[in-house]
């Protein structure tokens, strides 16, 4: 903490402390009642022109420069941290026009590197100059220069993790029928505000090995625009097997609960052929429609499915039966969350043996968070009893409203179930506190 002019003696500790600094990151929240001291602009500024970066913290291997947003002059500072041997950089550069001249100072250390900007980037730093660069993330790519940033990208030969937060909303062309691959990227982010600004980039690149994709839009999107990105995608995507986590999320601010997007089963269908998907989420992108024949293709497509999740914010005609929905999750051994609306206004058909005897579904002992969404439930039924047999590891149970005879099912559930090596108020907080919250 530099409130005046340090001592000699002082000077001395503070090098010798500072060489121990391996990152220079941004302050995170702390605590009401944590003591952290910080330093003022013009000390920062004296103590650099005295000591700069590159003696003051030689073993420094992370840079954040929002740390320098304080110091009001902070921008000519930037490029005194570009140090041999600088592993992770965040690089603001809303404050700047001179882009250029900080990208060609980047060191060619460098294994992360995000830069984020207020207005759009139309200038990104040669990736070729980076060879050992994993991550990149991008917050402002100008739509307009979607082929370039690409054909840049392609040449950091051993980046696996892409974030891309996307600006404008007039493309480049797509350059024909020639894409770009992207051969070793496995992460893939992309953050827009209308869902086809990722489409538009998706339908430019082909990938090999990717694992994870991660898509957040801002404004809804209509059932075409949500088929063409899924179509897009599976084009995209060459290798089928390699893909385990599929993510799209509707970030809107303001949800019209009027607003019908209606979305067929038809829609998603075409994901089916990813057969390593482990993880697939749809929140808040419209009203699922999906019916049995989609959910029961799905043990077969996605044998090692563990998480599901079709969360609306808008009721939706559902045709998924109750009956159908519980023989998926009995099939899908390593289920261990579902987010599903369902109709169970029709007699749940339970299997029969030769004599006549009721032979319940195999039960399923990982699934342990089970959502009904806007489900129809007019009658308790049978319901509890299957739930409570089928699923004996059930934890929480939440809904989006509670519909009909809901209520009465969770707490029908809960006395059927047992818990022998339980904390009796741990259940309490699982099964009660968490019901009605529309998300896990």
């Amino acid at each position: 903490h530099l409130a005046r002019e340090p001592t000699p003696s002082e000077w001395e500790r503070l090098q010798i402390n500072a060489a121990r600094v391996r990152r220079f990151i941004e302050c995170p929240i702390f605590p009401r009642g944590y003591a952290y001291y910080s330093v003022s602009g013009p000390a920062l500024q004296s103590l650099f022109k005295q000591f700069p970066p590159a003696t003051l913290f030689p073993n420094l291997c992370a840079f954040n420069s929002k740390t320098l947003r304080f110091a009001h002059s902070d921008i000519p500072l930037y490029g005194k941290f570009m140090l041999p041997g600088l592993e992770a950089l965040a690089l603001d550069v809303s404050r700047t026009d001179r882009v250029e001249g900080y990208f060609g100072a980047l060191p060619d250390s460098l294994r992360q590197l995000s830069i984020s900007a207020r207005r759009a980037l139309t200038v990104l730093p040669s990736l070729e100059k980076l060879p050992k660069l994993l991550t990149l993330s991008i917050d402002g790519l100008d739509m307009r220069m979607t082929r370039q940033a690409i054909t840049n990208i392609q040449r950091a030969r051993y980046l696996h993790t892409l974030k891309l937060t996307l600006r404008k909303t007039s493309y480049d062309q797509d350059g024909g029928v020639m894409t770009l691959e992207l051969s070793s990227l496995q992460r893939l982010s992309l953050s827009g505000k209308v869902l086809p600004q990722c489409t538009h980039f998706i339908r430019q690149i082909t990938t090999c090995q990717l694992s994870h994709l991660t898509i957040e839009y801002r404004r809804p999107a209509s059932p075409i625009e949500i088929a063409e990105f899924v179509e897009s995608f599976v084009v995209s995507c060459q290798n089928h097997g390699s893909l385990t986590q599929f993510s799209v999320v509707d970030k809107s601010d303001f949800h019209d609960d009027k607003r019908v997007i209606p979305l067929s089963s038809e829609i998603f269908r075409p994901l089916l052929t990813f057969t390593g998907l482990l993880s697939v989420v749809f929140e808040g992108i419209g009203n699922y429609s999906l019916d049995d024949m989609f959910i029961n293709a799905i043990p077969d497509a996605w044998p090692g499915i563990q998480e599901l999740k079709f969360a609306s914010h808008r009721p939706a005609s559902c045709t998924v039966s109750f009956t159908a929905m519980v023989v998926f999750a009995s099939r899908c051994r390593s289920l261990q969350s579902l987010h599903l609306t369902c109709d169970a206004t029709e007699p749940t058909v339970i299997p029969q043996d030769k004599d006549g005897t009721e032979r319940l579904w195999p039960a399923q002992s990982a699934l342990r968070r089970l959502h009904f969404g806007h489900s129809k439930v007019p009658q308790v039924g049978r319901m509890p009893f299957i739930l409570a047999k089928v699923f004996p590891a059930l934890s929480e149970l939440k809904c989006s409203n509670f519909a009909g005879s809901l209520l009465e099912v969770f707490k029908l559930v809960k006395v059927l179930r047992k818990f022998p090596d339980r904390d009796e108020s741990d259940l309490e907080y699982n099964w009660w506190e968490h019901i009605g919250d529309s998300n896990y």
